[in-house]
């Protein structure tokens, strides 16, 4: 999903605006800091806890990708739009 250009687009487009007001603002950088850190430490966790867990359930995470792949691969040709670059979508 991410290598869709629209949805690439507007991420890259949300990272630049929270970089440059991190950048801008010493206070929210503070506040954004310290979220990010939170952040990390949590998913690191989950992410050791986890293991044993997806290690066992490889085969189901493996048949549920081939369905949501199968899923993106309807939407792209339904919605065609998806695979446009932006400027060609806001006609620029």
């Amino acid at each position: 999903v991410a290598n869709l250009p629209l949805v690439s687009s507007a991420y890259d487009m949300v990272s630049t605006a929270y970089t440059s007001t991190k950048e801008s603002h010493p206070y929210v950088r503070s506040v954004c800091d310290a979220a990010e850190k939170g952040v990390k430490t949590l998913t690191a966790a989950a992410v050791s806890g986890a293991q044993p867990l997806l290690t066992r359930l490889a085969p189901q995470i493996s048949t549920a990708n081939e369905f949501a792949c199968k899923g993106l691969d309807k939407l792209e040709e339904k919605l065609p739009i998806l695979q446009q670059p932006p400027e060609k979508v806001l006609g620029g």
